[in-house]
């Protein structure tokens, strides 16, 4: 406390207001109504400064955002398509009775959507893929991961991490709106109201 207040002192003997204020109201001059005006003797001019942006940093900047976008158009009708049908298999699997029906079930379906989606997947770059987790993860509510434990158990969702971190993607990775997702949750807006073709 001794210390801040030596620090005070010091500013204040340093800084003196009254000259500071003469020489503030010697700049302004009052008028009779509320406004006020600068006296010619005491302007002083500034020279020109010039601001330029960094060009290499907005370019690159700009070029992952466009790659974003190219990225977030091909990714995100497959991750709505596939949130729809993962709601309709759990559905499905609630209203089944026993587990000899929803493993011959599983087994169909299975086939169906790797016999759809497998081609389609297989071309997406890392970037997309990474994306698509996220989007999963966005529309079903629920990770890469868990979708696979609970409709193939936890050994193959094991599997399938190990797998995905190989080549640097992670199916627990969940999906953050507020925070590291921002930009993907402004395409996800503009997509849903039409200005995003």
């Amino acid at each position: 406390m001794k210390k801040f207040c030596l620090i005070l002192l010091v500013a204040f003997a340093a800084f003196p207001i009254e000259s500071f204020s003469q020489k503030l109201m010697s700049y302004y001059s009052a008028i009779n109504t509320d406004s006020l005006r600068a006296t010619n003797e005491n302007l002083i001019f500034l020279p020109e400064v010039k601001v330029y942006a960094n060009k290499r940093k907005a370019a690159k900047a700009n070029k992952q955002y466009d790659k974003l976008v190219r990225n977030f158009k091909k990714v995100y009708p497959y991750a709505i398509e596939v949130s729809a049908i993962y709601r309709q298999i759990d559905d499905s699997l609630a209203r089944m009775d026993s587990d000899r029906q929803r493993r011959k079930y599983m087994d169909m379906r299975e086939k169906q959507i790797m016999a759809h989606y497998k081609p389609i997947m297989s071309n997406f770059t890392l970037s997309q893929s990474i994306l698509f987790v996220k989007l999963l993860d966005r529309e079903c509510g629920s990770t890469a991961y868990e979708i696979i434990r609970t409709l193939k158990g936890r050994f193959v969702a094991g599997s399938c991490q190990v797998f995905a971190c190989m080549f640097g993607n992670d199916l627990k990775k969940s999906y953050d709106s507020e925070v590291s997702d921002q930009t993907v949750e402004f395409l996800v807006m503009q997509y849903q109201a039409g200005k995003l073709g």
